[in-house]
């Protein structure tokens, strides 16, 4: 088969010639279709930080068809289109117990979607329902990660929120936000690269960062947002969080920033502010993304601006990586 690999910082990723994977007792093997690139593989190939080992797979948003079945698996048949984990817990421990798979100290890797078949535990397969498409089913991984963050935070109809950082994990909050019939929110963004994009979900306010910000943000809201999802990842907009929320509001944390950031814990003390970091999702945030996508595809499909095939892919990925283009998901297609 062929896939996709990390050969080192400031290289492109390579296309390479593997061997077909086989399944191991409780896993099958998918055809994968499509397979998005996260902020995380750019983080994690970017030199800055911590980088994936050379010759290191990537691929954690994905969906394929199920074409052969290893020993003990009954859930799952040849033909079935399933959405696949990248990380699954082993099941027993206080961790796993959480929902969280990551946190298990002894969890299993299956985000090797870049390639045309990965393995997949059956532990940690969604199975698609008929009316969504294999496409969709890669839009499943990253939006449970919106998923598992507005269920926490939980905002009533009424509530007033910002989104910082109108990306892939910006839009999938936003997508929920109106899945949960919230209205008042306003995205703020580094610049208006990705205005119509957010338009398309339904972010009919859009703020670009400035000397006018705040003052725009509360008067589109009308007031202080009471919850701030942080999604840009990037020094000094958690700090800018906090100067934004109002007093007693929640900031949650989503964006995955691997440099040293600086905050000053007493403007957060003395707003009496709560903080709280979400981690992927659980078993129950991927079925309800299936469901969501079943229901209201076209909403979420709106984020994707870019598929290509595995020849155009490490240019694409650069690409992404400059920040070129529209900014939207970026899918590979590797049959394509």
């Amino acid at each position: 088969m062929k896939a996709m690999l990390f050969k080192a910082a400031g290289q492109p990723l390579a296309v390479e010639d593997l061997p077909d994977p086989e399944p191991n007792e409780g896993e099958v093997i998918v055809r994968v279709s499509h397979c998005g690139v996260c902020g995380t593989d750019l983080h994690s190939t970017s030199g800055h930080g911590m980088d994936l080992p050379a010759n290191s797979q990537l691929g954690h948003e994905y969906a394929g068809e199920v074409v052969a079945l290893g020993k003990g698996v009954d859930r799952l048949k040849i033909g079935d289109n399933v959405a696949a984990m990248p990380v699954v817990g082993c099941g027993q421990c206080e961790a796993c117990a959480t929902g969280i798979d990551v946190l298990c100290t002894s969890w299993a890797p299956y985000g090797f979607g870049l390639a045309q078949y990965a393995r997949v535990s059956e532990r940690g397969a969604t199975i698609l329902p008929k009316t969504v498409s294999l496409a969709d089913g890669a839009l499943v991984e990253p939006l449970a990660v919106g998923a598992r963050a507005v269920r926490l935070a939980d905002p009533a109809r009424t509530a007033k929120v910002l989104i910082i950082g109108p990306g892939p994990i910006g839009l999938a909050v936003l997508f929920w936000l109106r899945q949960r019939g919230v209205e008042n929110i306003v995205l703020l963004a580094s610049s208006g690269r990705r205005r119509e994009l957010a338009t398309g979900l339904g972010g009919t306010s859009f703020v670009v960062e400035g000397d006018t910000a705040s003052d725009e943000i509360r008067s589109i809201v009308g007031g202080a947002p009471d919850i701030v999802f942080e999604a840009a990842g990037t020094p000094g907009v958690f700090g800018r969080a906090i100067e934004l929320v109002r007093p007693q509001g929640m900031i949650l944390g989503l964006g995955f920033c691997m440099q040293p950031d600086t905050i000053v814990p007493a403007m957060a003390l003395m707003k009496d502010v709560t903080i709280r970091w979400s981690i992927t999702y659980t078993r129950q945030d991927y079925e309800a993304c299936a469901d969501a996508l079943d229901r209201d595809g076209a909403a979420a499909r709106a984020m994707v601006t870019d598929i290509v095939g595995l020849s155009d892919a490490p240019a694409a990925f650069e690409a992404f990586r400059a920040g070129k283009g529209p900014g939207g998901k970026l899918l590979i297609a590797p049959w394509a």
